[in-house]
């Protein structure tokens, strides 16, 4: 097919066209390439051919041909010089010049520009001011130019010098040459031509006042492309709106419409039909999914691009992925969050794609390539930084911190300029706390405080969350006075709930559940620095080895006791609703904790973090710990699926997490061993000494749920190896006298066995009760009974303080985020409730009451919130006072529940009150519960009681 005159070629440019705009992108761009070499090889060019070259180069930006295109525009470049046509040749040029740009060859791009010296003079020579830029054009001069030639040539001239600028970080002088760009291409008499720069114009214009942090100015921009770009007929034009859109509301926090954003670009792309766009957009948006915590839906993402940009051939994009790849194990042990504002998906500058390490891969970063974009440019440089920080290579960070101030201190973008200042804020803040610098730690907080004006002025809320995180740490380690580390404290838990609002109610939890709470951080750094310091014992020689080990176990102490702090803080500012900061206290005598340690028992404390779990183990004379690598959000998806599996056998409720979905269905048992493994329970056990009769369990998080008693250690379930007992605190109780202290005579006996529209009757609560009470009269136990119409709550909380012995039997409910609205339910014969919150509980003085039987479905299930707040009665009732707390994790037959109480209640007399639950545990076990026709020996019916607090004996005399 020939395409020799004007008529025959405009016909084939514009099928070129149609393909394009119905998304058929490469077959446009083949067309585009046969067309223009049949014009190269046998016609002279006209200016038609420009609307040609312009395409081609467009659609070789897109689809990533850059090799092609720039050998057909070279080559028309050089027949326009031969027809002494300096205007085509130049923008031929300048269409060259844009090719370089895209793949991020600055050097070449300048090169080009200077190469056009003759005609338009030295680049670095013109002044970018209304005046400047008019003596600027009028000295360029082309051959055999009119007016027409220049009106095309200006607007491209403007736009590539603009993209450049941006690229350098030059924005305010880029913006100047766009906007001037703007008045050319947009004249009455522009040609159409010029007029097809105007959309690209704008968009860039928008892009450099976004990276210049004048986010109020590229706001305004957007909304006036919104309908421009919704109109082109060219889905990149879309696209890239929806990439700076999303941007934008991501540096405001709007993470909800972001995300979404971002959702629709991929989309868009793949409609478009373009592999690479598809390829980049999956990076953004698993990038985006990382930084709110969806992980799992990232790496797939991540892991689909890699092998297809492997099959396309793309290494720069199959290297980029491996690197995110990296970043999504890397975050979850991230220190310092980075803020969902690195969207960036730049160009790796290595000659050969191999799998790396984000160590290998940010160890030396190259700071002389530049890239297209100097935002991102500069991002990805900010997360090596991080990265840094997050693994403790301090002077690493500190090293490439003072590179990046020296390549990036030229920009004018306000946003660049603020960001490197908190990066030094935060390098203060880690070098102090690493060597318990005061003066490190003041230097920080100074930082960081004078950022905050610039921050609110910008509305960058994720970097003003983040910043503020990190003063509220410094000003409790230089012991400001409360009251402002508590506003500052309630301002950052504002902003956090601002950026969240937007999300989808199931996003919102995957991100606040599985976020680093500020504690969280700080227990974090704290583990590192063991670790580093029990890896230096193994190194170290035996003169040394003792006084390192002694070193090791004060700091775990200390650590231990501010995990005690933390979680009774979190439990106040859940159910008291106070404003209580975790305090830096001094921790209490190591010896203490270790010698007076019961002989016979050991203590597991379990805390979990989004990365790892901290095992504690202590003992008398025994004082370790072990960090176990898995995620807080693995351990959740577990324990779900034991609740899954309940509810499929009894029609209990789930719990209250949100996790991935799961096919296959497992025994509970499988799930069990499961979670065994995971925590490395087994290696655990073997460690523990033969003399070891009990275990007490301190659990965190999900593991509040989590039946302990059902684990299977060497062929047996381990309350046939241990008596168990649950606590809050790592801290063991006194060492009981040798005369117990007796039960003062007086018990409190609860039941409700009417049920109502949303709780249904419970008729083993009147079988139940007579058994305890005739337990009690065999004690000569003085008891007041309150049974449905008389259990009102005003009656419950004037008798429940004077009590020694609690024995309630009723329905719980349980309201997340709502301690008024969760409690026990109390029904009256006409269906009336009223709900005894876990605040007036909480508000009750308890410590008179010995022990607590609540016989109930579901009376210890613990709730887990945003914040890692946890709530439950037993937990709820310990703190107010408490000794010792009987409760079930699930729902339980109704006969297996009247009879496991009576039994309960016999071995009370004879053994302590943790041996009491294990011995009518192995009753059910091996099917000698009395009175009870029900086959009893699956865990299901016995594993979900737990004994939380004091595990001695009840002396009752």
């Amino acid at each position: 097919m020939s395409y020799d005159n004007f008529d025959e070629l405009e016909a084939a440019f514009t099928i070129t066209q149609t393909k394009w705009q119905q998304g058929n992108l490469f077959a446009a761009y083949d067309d585009l390439c046969e067309i223009f070499t049949y014009r190269l090889l046998n016609s002279q060019l006209i200016d038609a051919d420009l609307k040609v070259i312009q395409s081609l180069a467009d659609l070789a930006g897109i689809l990533g041909e850059f090799q092609v295109a720039d050998d057909l525009l070279c080559g028309a470049v050089g027949l326009y010089q031969k027809a002494n046509s300096e205007p085509s040749a130049d923008y031929a040029n300048l269409r060259r010049i844009h090719l370089f740009l895209d793949r991020g060859s600055l050097y070449q791009a300048q090169k080009l520009l200077q190469e056009m010296a003759p005609r338009i003079g030295d680049i670095d020579d013109i002044q970018f001011s209304d005046s400047g830029l008019l003596q600027w054009e009028n000295r360029c001069i082309w051959r055999n130019a009119d007016s027409n030639d220049r009106a095309v040539l200006f607007p491209e001239l403007y736009l590539v010098m603009g993209r450049l600028l941006s690229a350098l970080g030059q924005y305010g002088e880029a913006l100047k040459g766009l906007q001037r760009g703007l008045f050319h291409a947009q004249g009455e008499k522009a040609p159409d031509l010029a007029k097809q720069t105007l959309l690209p114009l704008k968009i860039a214009i928008a892009s450099a006042y976004l990276e210049k942090g004048d986010f109020e100015q590229a706001d305004n921009y957007l909304s006036l492309l919104k309908e421009p770009c919704d109109r082109s007929q060219h889905l990149e034009y879309q696209i890239r709106w929806l990439e700076l859109s999303g941007k934008l509301h991501l540096l405001w926090g709007n993470l909800g419409a972001g995300l979404k954003q971002f959702q629709q670009v991929q989309e868009k792309c793949t409609i478009m039909r373009s592999p690479r766009a598809v390829l980049r957009s999956n990076l953004n948006l698993a990038h985006i999914l990382i930084l709110l915590n969806q992980t799992s839906t990232a790496r797939q993402y991540l892991e689909d691009t890699q092998n297809n940009a492997l099959k396309i051939g793309d290494k720069t994009l199959a290297a980029r992925s491996e690197l995110l790849l990296q970043l999504a194990s890397a975050r979850s042990r991230s220190l310092v969050t980075a803020s969902p504002t690195s969207m960036s998906v730049v160009d790796m500058r290595k000659p050969k794609y191999h799998k790396q390490t984000v160590e290998e891969i940010w160890e030396s970063p190259d700071l002389s390539t530049q890239s297209s974009n100097y935002l991102s440019w500069f991002e990805d440089r900010a997360l090596a930084f991080q990265w840094h920080l997050s693994n403790l290579k301090f002077k690493d960070a500190s090293n490439l911190l003072q590179h990046i101030k020296k390549v990036f201190k030229s920009t004018d973008s306000q946003f660049i300029q603020v960001q490197i200042q908190i990066l030094s804020g935060m390098l203060s803040y880690y070098q102090g706390t690493e060597c318990n610098d005061s003066k490190k730690i003041n230097q920080a907080h100074q930082i960081l405080e004078e950022i905050c004006p610039q921050l609110e002025e910008i509305s960058l809320k994720p970097e003003l969350w983040q910043v503020q995180r990190i003063l509220i740490w410094c000003r409790t380690r230089l012991n400001y006075p409360l009251p402002e580390i508590e506003a500052l404290t309630t301002s950052t838990n504002q902003l956090l709930e601002q950026m969240t609002s937007s999300l989808t109610p199931e996003d919102q939890v995957f991100y606040l559940l599985n976020k680093w709470t500020a504690d969280e951080e700080y227990i974090a750094i704290q583990i590192n620095q063991l670790q580093r310091l029990q890896e230096k014992i193994s190194k170290t020689n035996f003169v040394l080895r003792s006084w390192l080990r002694l070193k090791l176990m004060q700091k775990l102490n200390a650590l231990v006791e501010h995990i005690d702090h933390y979680k009774d803080a979190l439990a106040k500012r859940t159910i008291k609703n106070e404003s209580i900061q975790v305090q830096f206290l001094p921790p209490s005598s190591l010896l203490s904790r270790i010698l007076t340690h019961p002989k016979n028992r050991l203590s597991l404390s379990f805390l979990i973090l989004p990365d790892r779990v901290l095992v504690v183990k202590t003992s008398r004379f025994l004082f370790d710990f072990a960090v176990i690598s898995t995620t807080r959000l693995e351990i959740r998806n577990v324990v779900q699926r034991w609740y899954q599996n309940i509810q499929r056998i009894n029609g209990g409720r789930d719990m209250n997490i949100l996790g991935d979905n799961d096919d296959e269905q497992q025994t509970g048992q499988e799930i069990t061993d499961n979670l065994a493994d995971i925590l490395q329970l087994p290696k655990i056990f073997d460690c523990i000494p033969k003399h070891i009769r009990g275990l007490t369990i301190v659990p965190d998080d999900i593991l509040h749920g989590f039946p302990f008693a059902s684990i299977i250690y060497k062929g047996k379930y381990l309350i046939e190896h241990y008596a168990l007992a649950i606590a809050y605190e790592s801290k063991s109780k006194p060492v009981k006298p040798k005369q117990p202290i007796p039960l003062k005579k007086q018990a409190l006996v609860i039941g409700i066995s009417k049920g109502n529209k949303k709780f249904r009757p419970l008729p083993g609560v009147i079988r139940e009760l007579p058994h305890i009470n005739q337990w009690l009269d065999s004690h000569q136990i003085n008891y007041l009974q309150l049974v449905n119409n008389d259990a009102q709550k005003a009656a419950i909380i004037e008798t429940i303080s004077k009590a020694s012995l609690l024995h309630i039997a009723c329905h719980g409910t349980f309201e997340p985020n709502q301690p008024d609205s969760s409690g026990l339910v109390l029904i009256s014969d006409s269906g009336e409730q009223e709900i005894l919150s876990l605040r007036e509980l909480s508000e009750i003085d308890l410590t008179k009451l010995r022990h607590a039987t609540l016989s109930s479905c579901w009376s210890a299930d613990h709730f887990i919130l945003p914040r890692r707040w946890i709530i439950s009665l037993p937990e709820t009732l310990s703190r107010a006072g408490t000794q010792s707390i009987l409760g079930s994790l699930w729902e339980v037959d109704d006969q297996v529940a009247v009879s496991f109480m009576a039994r309960f209640y016999d071995y009370l007399d004879k053994f302590p009150r943790d041996e009491a639950l294990r011995y009518t545990q192995l009753d059910c076990l091996n099917g000698r519960l009395p009175n009870c026709s029900t086959e009893t020996d699956n865990p299901i019916l016995w594993a979900g009681f737990n004994l939380y607090g004091d595990y001695h004996p009840l002396r009752i005399i």
